[in-house]
């Protein structure tokens, strides 16, 4: 039982991540700049997937006024007729949906290895990073099959919370949120992995987090906002939010461990 959990606040993780951010700002990003890539070319092909569906409503984005007046009509016909709504979804064709999941996939594995990375760096900081390398280590033999497991587990366990409606998704999301790290020191430790191991990450975590949730969550609803300011630069920002939100959330369960390591030693 963690009792001294309240010793780690949103704010002192913070304070650490802008410490070692300023510390190395070239290395940080250069670490990032796949993902930083990557969140560029999703808003470029997510703008020409948004324009194709709007040019299939019959939506003209280039005349506000005649976009203004079908989307007040297409809003009137579904509320009139609820069936109708179907037709008006975005829907995607088997080749783009798996393009999508790929996509996601792929994007996942970068953050997850440039996460591995500061969590080397933290704990040895006279560790020299190779930013392609190891920005690219989870796609090693040593991690990718076990990743597909626990990134899939980890997506099943987040829309069957979200389905159910947004509180469970989001008391998924918290416990479940330090598996990949967790498995990191799981290999560490063990020399290996195993389907086992894939599966216990997710009690690890739920128990790791007890006490630290709330403090998680506060981190989480403050990158909230700052996408959404990062929308409005068409992700310029990125490039200073993603490896200063990569970095919190790595120093968030360095400092979470090592509170626990002191708890248990009282």
């Amino acid at each position: 039982m963690n009792t001294n959990f309240n010793r780690i606040s949103a704010i002192e993780v913070r304070r650490e991540a802008h410490r070692a951010f300023r510390k190395d700002i070239k290395g940080n990003i250069s670490l990032n700049v796949i993902p930083i890539l990557l969140r560029f070319l999703a808003v470029f092909f997510g703008t020409k997937l948004y324009t194709t569906w709007m040019a299939n409503l019959n939506v003209n984005l280039a005349d506000p006024g005649q976009a203004s007046r079908r989307l007040s009509e297409i809003s009137t016909e579904m509320a009139n007729n609820p069936s109708s709504a179907d037709k008006y979804m975005l829907t995607l064709t088997p080749q783009t949906s798996v393009i999508v999941y790929a996509f996601m996939f792929f994007f996942i594995m970068v953050c997850v290895g440039v996460s591995y990375t500061i969590l080397d760096k933290l704990r040895n900081p006279d560790y020299q990073i190779n930013a392609l390398r190891d920005g690219l280590q989870a796609f090693s033999g040593r991690y990718f099959f076990p990743m597909l497991f626990i990134t899939a587990l980890f997506g099943l366990f987040l829309e069957a919370g979200f389905m159910l409606y947004v509180i469970p998704g989001i008391w998924f999301l918290l416990i479940f949120s330090q598996v990949f790290l967790v498995f990191k020191d799981d290999v560490e430790d063990q020399g290996k992995w195993s389907l086992r191991m894939a599966f216990s990450t997710f009690s690890r975590s739920s128990v790791l987090m007890r006490g630290y949730k709330w403090t998680y969550f506060s981190l989480c609803l403050e990158f909230f906002f700052w996408e959404i300011l990062n929308a409005f630069t068409h992700e310029i920002l990125s490039v200073w939010l993603q490896p200063y939100e990569q970095l919190t959330m790595t120093v968030f369960y360095q400092k979470v461990l090592e509170n626990n390591q002191k708890n248990q030693q009282k």
